[in-house]
């Protein structure tokens, strides 16, 4: 249900950026949004807010837990609660967002210039340690994953300001984002 009460949103620019500065990053579990955020915020001087991370420090539980303990629709409700309270306080930060935030979350540009990190799935399977995947609820069962970042794709693409490929390294992959900030 979309959020009806616009007291508290964001003012948009003539551009259709919003005016809170913040960079938000989006893209499959696994394309680098965490590593990426981190080496963006360090060569920016900002604040890297990992959302995955705030939801499992606020809970005190991993997304793992927090997924059997309620569910995906409680965790989604717990992700758009963050989301709404970003958009609302949060400025000139680098924000990385779950893999699921812009699917369940439309008003995603409410939180800043949003940054399509486009990684093909082989490169995540790759990337993805034994140890990592099991931390990844939604990844357990690779068929269901390779179908799920196929579904995403057309999603992340449409809600982004700029697509970047992610071939390369995070320190790389930040530059090119800071190019045509």
């Amino acid at each position: 249900m979309a959020n009806t009460n616009t007291k508290f949103r964001p003012k948009k620019m003539d551009s259709g950026f919003c005016c809170n500065n913040n960079i938000v990053l989006i893209g499959f579990m696994g394309s680098g949004k965490s590593s990426v955020g981190a080496q963006l915020a360090r060569s920016l001087s900002r604040v890297l807010l990992d959302c995955d991370t705030l939801i499992e420090q606020t809970e005190s539980m991993r997304i793992a837990e927090i997924f059997a303990k309620i569910g995906e629709a409680g965790f989604r409700q717990k992700e758009r609660a963050l989301a709404e309270w970003l958009a609302h306080n949060v400025r000139n930060a680098v924000i990385a967002t779950g893999g699921g935030l812009p699917i369940f979350y439309q008003e995603i540009r409410n939180l800043g210039v949003v940054v399509y990190l486009k990684t093909d799935f082989e490169t995540i399977q790759a990337r993805l340690s034994d140890e990592e995947r099991a931390k990844r609820p939604l990844f357990v069962d690779m068929q269901k994953a390779r179908a799920l970042y196929e579904e995403r794709a057309q999603s992340y693409a449409a809600c982004a300001h700029h697509t970047i490929d992610t071939k390369g390294n995070a320190h790389d992959i930040a530059s090119a984002i800071i190019t045509f900030l």
